[in-house]
């Protein structure tokens, strides 16, 4: 999974504002290591929902 470079830029997180890493998966997501949090992408879009949002495990 590669975002576009563009999309990528401006991307943050919806909780502490951070960047976001990419994740190829499976399944494939953007994480923020600030956060803790992940959300899925699909066909190349993150759905950065509060419906799709889950916690990682340190």
């Amino acid at each position: 999974m590669v975002l576009d470079p563009l999309l990528r830029s401006i991307l943050g997180c919806p909780h502490c504002k951070g960047p976001l890493e990419e994740h190829e998966g499976p399944p494939p997501e953007v994480r923020c290591p600030r956060c803790l949090r992940a959300w899925p992408v699909e066909d190349g879009v993150p759905r950065m929902v509060p419906e799709q949002e889950r916690p990682l495990t340190p």
